[in-house]
């Protein structure tokens, strides 16, 4: 049985469109057979994380792939440990953020949600290491997560799972 989807741990990481050469806003049924066998066969795995929301694991890890099980779309793509694709062609997972900012200017710190953002792009958060870190510890860490999320996503259709 052919995959009806190649994932690609290197693809282009493109924030509010794709991560692994999967796309946002796709219905989950693309990734039928790498999701075949959850729990017994396969390497991947999957959780019920909020009434609505399901989180499939990919990739040893790799990929996190979330999903609106309202309407069956990926929300959100979370790229891990081994993910070697890279934001903007240059930023990864990994990654010192101080280097990473130093290439990207317009990334910063917002300590209200406790991660990297891009000054003007929508659909793209950074995760570091700790909870609550210091402001001042965080140029220091290494970049945990690359995010790439849906902007409707934080609309009020979108709370509804209506986009």
């Amino acid at each position: 049985m052919a995959n009806s989807l190649t994932i690609q741990l290197d693809a282009a990481i493109i924030p509010n469109q794709t991560l692994g050469g999967i796309a946002l806003r796709s219905h989950i049924s693309i990734l039928k057979d790498h999701l075949a066998g959850l729990g017994s066969w396969s390497p991947a795995s999957f959780e019920l994380v909020t009434p609505f929301e399901a989180k499939y694991t990919l990739g040893n890890g790799t990929i996190e792939l979330y999903v609106d099980i309202r309407n069956g779309k990926i929300f959100k793509l979370a790229a891990r440990k081994g993910y070697q694709g890279k934001f903007c062609g240059k930023i990864h997972v990994g990654m010192m953020i101080k280097q990473a900012m130093a290439l990207e200017p317009k990334l910063y710190y917002d300590e209200s949600e406790e991660v990297i953002l891009c000054k003007d792009v929508v659909g793209l958060a950074m995760e570091v290491p700790e909870i609550d870190p210091s402001p001042e510890a965080v140029p220091d860490m290494n970049i945990e997560t690359i995010v790439v999320y849906v902007a409707e996503i934080d609309t009020p259709n979108g709370q509804r799972g209506d986009w």
